[in-house]
């Protein structure tokens, strides 16, 4: 009666371990909510970029041609062992109602994905030669960004 009694729990044991129980789970994206650097579109000259920033050498190399409103960042100093910049410069406007918006930040299994969006109308606005741009900081990761 014991063997039988531990044949039982033996096979609801082996049962219960099935290969269902080891298959990972498949990735689900995530959106990420990126902390606001600067926006705006009071620069020129610039050449039209979307770019993952991952040191402190490049960040200073950005932060030096945008020298005239960098000083107007919500920060300026990067953890860069936590953190990531994306920034995003479009290209020169005719006028200053134009705008480039990170419209969405989504991490997958291999990349993250940029969405974003530049708006503007030609029409009712003030002449004067502008360049949009929008930088975020995100956490760090080591998967590529695509920009869409």
């Amino acid at each position: 009666m014991r063997t039988l009694f531990f044949a039982i729990i033996t096979l609801i044991t082996l049962n219960s371990c099935s290969e269902s129980d080891n298959t990972p789970s498949p990735f689900v994206p995530v959106t990420i909510t990126p902390v606001l650097i600067g926006k705006g579109n009071d620069i020129s000259g610039l050449t039209q970029i979307s770019l993952k920033i991952t040191n402190q050498t490049d960040w200073n190399t950005l932060l030096s041609s945008m020298n005239s409103v960098s000083n107007t960042f919500a920060q300026t100093t990067i953890d860069f062992v936590n953190y990531d910049i994306i920034a995003i410069i479009d290209d020169e406007r005719p006028c200053t109602n134009f705008s480039i918006n990170i419209d969405s930040i989504t991490e997958y299994e291999n990349n993250i994905t940029v969405q974003y969006s530049s708006s503007g109308d030609i029409n009712n606005c003030f002449n004067a030669v502008v360049q949009p741009y929008h930088i975020v900081k995100i956490p760090k990761s080591s998967k590529p960004v695509i920009f869409q």
